[in-house]
């Protein structure tokens, strides 16, 4: 009896565990085949918040996020875009946990990547003033600090550091991080790119 209630206690942490990755999010063949460009707000994120990375989606610290709450974080999940095209081209999940697309997904991943992996939101124009510790600071604690980047193994950047940086940031800002990231490219979402090409264009006010 004891053995049995044991096994059932694994099993259920099993299914525990694997049901964070089911997704229940899934695009028809027939809207797929519509698609002449896929978009990656429309097509690509849903489902990548729905369920299918759930464990990213769920509040946990142990995984970076790709969403809490109301709040989708673009720039995290742009800067996987070569992993999702892996793992869409029958390449296994890096971390823990059995996670795989639908058919319709993965050719959903490899078009949007082939496209170029693009975020095609359009901000609308920034009102108001943009300031380094209002605007900047949030954005670089999100996307850029960690122990694999910025303030870890790559030099801690403050605000004199990115005044000084002026000539790459707007390389990288342009080109949505493609080009000029001393540390190889990057995949900066619509809203960073305006929002740092605003603070650099109105006089990096602290």
């Amino acid at each position: 009896m004891k053995k049995f209630i044991i096994t059932g206690i694994i099993l259920g942490g099993i299914l525990t565990v694997s049901s964070c990755y089911k997704n229940n999010y899934d695009i028809s063949e027939a809207t797929l085949n519509s698609l002449s460009t896929v978009s990656f707000r429309n097509d690509v994120v849903p489902f990548i918040i729905a369920g299918g990375c759930g464990c990213h989606n769920n509040g946990s610290t142990r995984q970076v996020a790709f969403s809490r709450l109301d709040t989708v974080f673009y720039s995290t999940i742009l800067s996987r875009a070569a992993t999702l095209n892996t793992m869409a081209n029958g390449g296994a999940h890096p971390g823990e946990g059995s996670v795989f697309f639908t058919p319709s997904q993965a050719k959903l991943v490899r078009t949007w990547y082939i496209q170029g992996a693009k975020d095609d939101y359009v901000p609308p124009p920034i009102t108001g003033e943009v300031t380094y510790s209002a605007n900047i600071v949030p954005i670089y604690k999100l996307s850029c600090k960690g122990s694999t980047c910025h303030g870890g193994v790559a030099v801690t950047l403050d605000y004199t550091a990115l005044k000084n940086a002026q000539s790459t940031l707007v390389t990288m800002m342009n080109s949505a991080g493609k080009s000029g990231h001393p540390g190889g490219p990057l995949s900066l979402d619509a809203t960073t790119t305006a929002t740092f090409l605003t603070w650099i264009g109105t006089g990096f006010k602290p």
